[in-house]
């Protein structure tokens, strides 16, 4: 059966730290970011934690939001390896990024890694950012990383992307992980794509010890598209990035846009 990314305690959620590396200069720049506002901070699809954690360790509350219990497990599970100063800065939460409500407002939200991509229609995707603009602060800020629409990976309706991710292993059990992407659909009215991907755990001796299925579900936007959904949110563009480092707004690259709340 295939599953829904990170529908349970399978090998995706487990692992995901040990394949997720994230981009160079990204967890500095969140950091950074972080501190410059001062906080508290809102972090949506927070995951495993592998933002939070570092936003807390710099001195800054943050709270972190995610619809996957087996990520908000993982995310828990790091709370007795730090120190108690840095454990009370973090609340994770499980819920839905298009509808939350919280007492606090924040200086800051962030929605790493392409997460906010994961909302695959319009309407969830205003939702999303109008909680977001009601959680702000006055003048508080909102932080977006997606991906630029690659033309020709949106061509072909179904295809067998030629990608290749490399082995890693399962800090867990030390066994060797594998990923094989076995198919992507595209749907080019709705702008979504579905990936299925195939997660296999390898002992030393060639056992096959464990062969899951998942499926990613994707909807890609347009920059100016991006643009338009921030403003008629309430937000203001103020700045826009390709890379962590500072590169301008560049073709196939990130969208890493930074957005301040209007009114």
């Amino acid at each position: 059966m295939v599953k829904s990314f990170y529908a349970d305690r399978g090998l995706n959620a487990e692992t995901y730290d040990a394949r997720t590396l994230g981009f160079p200069g990204e967890i500095e720049f969140w950091v950074t970011r972080a501190l410059a506002s001062g906080g508290p901070v809102l972090e949506l699809a927070c995951g495993t934690g592998r933002v939070s954690w570092p936003i807390a360790r710099a001195g800054i509350e943050i709270v972190g939001l995610d619809l996957a219990p087996a990520m908000l497990e993982r995310a828990e599970s790091k709370r007795d390896t730090e120190r108690p100063d840095v454990g009370a800065r973090v609340k994770f939460v499980l819920g839905n990024m298009a509808d939350f409500a919280f007492p606090e407002r924040f200086a800051l939200a962030v929605i790493p890694f392409r997460a906010f991509q994961m909302l695959l229609g319009i309407d969830e995707q205003r939702r999303s950012l109008c909680c977001i603009h009601a959680h702000l602060r006055p003048g508080g800020r909102l932080i977006v990383d997606i991906f630029d629409p690659r033309l020709d990976l949106l061509a072909e309706e179904r295809f067998v992307p030629q990608r290749q991710i490399p082995d890693y292993r399962n800090p867990l059990t030390g066994h060797t992980v594998s990923i094989d992407v076995l198919e992507r659909v595209n749907d080019h009215v709705e702008q979504r794509l579905a990936e299925r991907w195939r997660f296999r755990e390898i002992a030393d001796d060639g056992r096959v010890m464990r062969d899951e299925e998942e499926r990613l579900e994707l909807r890609w936007i347009y920059r100016y598209e991006m643009h338009h959904l921030l403003e008629l949110s309430g937000f203001v563009v103020e700045e826009e990035r390709s890379d962590f480092a500072g590169a301008p707004p560049t073709y196939g690259r990130e969208q890493i846009i930074i957005a301040s709340k209007n009114g």
